[in-house]
């Protein structure tokens, strides 16, 4: 069978439901009321395909994406070539990487913080630490497991072009010791008639909220801003509702 992450077309159809300007209108609110720098340089961890990079280019911001696929990081130079966008690529992975100029701001997306144990997430907030200006704003998307999907499957259908793909992602426990999880993302594909399936799977730490705020306490280059509920600043998480798609946002220290 072969890998989500290897067909980016249909990776990009399947999470295409995304109302991306809204989401980049939130990155712009957090700055408004957040952030003490400037805003020109936006960097994406595990950019994947770089769904953000045209609508931040089209408001004058300069995209980074970083991700480790070589598939992935095709399809988003394609894609950056075609809208005439600002944007540089980096291949390397969340723990270990460096950019020339740090950033204003920066974020990652769909709970792609994939690290698989504490000193793989301290390797990456030390990275995040150089990639950023002191006083830019981090936004983390559902990195966080206020509650977490276990032996759930979450599915959804999604039809562009005469492609459909069905999406199903669930998730179990492989070291509760370590709160390691296999996730698998898995697509059925109808295309023209053409019919297949692609599967992925990662392994991640899970991330609990007081383990959180902990971890970002105990550092000295971040402090913690606040975390809401779908993508909605005005829904600030309470822990009395359910959640869906929270956000956290992180400030680099001075």
């Amino acid at each position: 069978m072969a890998g989500v992450y290897d067909s980016p077309e249909y990776y990009e159809i399947a999470f295409s439901y995304r109302d991306i300007a809204r989401e980049v209108d939130v990155f712009e609110e957090c700055t408004r009321r957040y952030s003490r720098v400037r805003v020109s340089r936006v960097l994406e961890i595990c950019c994947g395909h770089a769904p953000h990079m045209e609508e931040l280019s089209r408001r004058g911001y300069h995209y980074i994406g970083l991700d480790r696929s070589e598939t992935m990081l095709a399809r988003a130079t394609e894609r950056s070539r075609l809208c005439d966008c600002r944007g540089e690529f980096l291949r390397a992975t969340l723990t270990d990487f460096a950019i020339e100029t740090p950033a204003d701001f920066a974020f990652v997306a769909l709970a792609s913080l994939y690290v698989t144990n504490t000193a793989e997430l301290q390797a990456h907030f030390n990275a995040m630490t150089d990639a950023l200006q002191p006083g830019a704003l981090y936004l983390l998307e559902w990195c966080v497991d206020f509650d977490p999907m276990v032996d759930v499957v979450d599915s959804w259908e999604v039809e562009h072009d005469g492609v459909r793909v069905r999406a199903s992602y669930w998730s179990r426990s492989v070291d509760r010791i370590e709160q390691l999880y296999e996730d698998t993302l898995h697509l059925e594909v109808d295309d023209s008639g053409r019919q297949f399936t692609l599967e992925d799977k990662s392994l991640r730490r899970r991330i609990f909220p007081q383990e959180f705020l902990a971890f970002v306490r105990d550092r000295t280059t971040f402090e913690f801003v606040g975390w809401w509920n779908d993508w909605n600043l005005e829904q600030p998480l309470t822990g009395e509702f359910a959640v869906d798609r929270p956000i956290i946002l992180l400030r680099r220290r001075p």
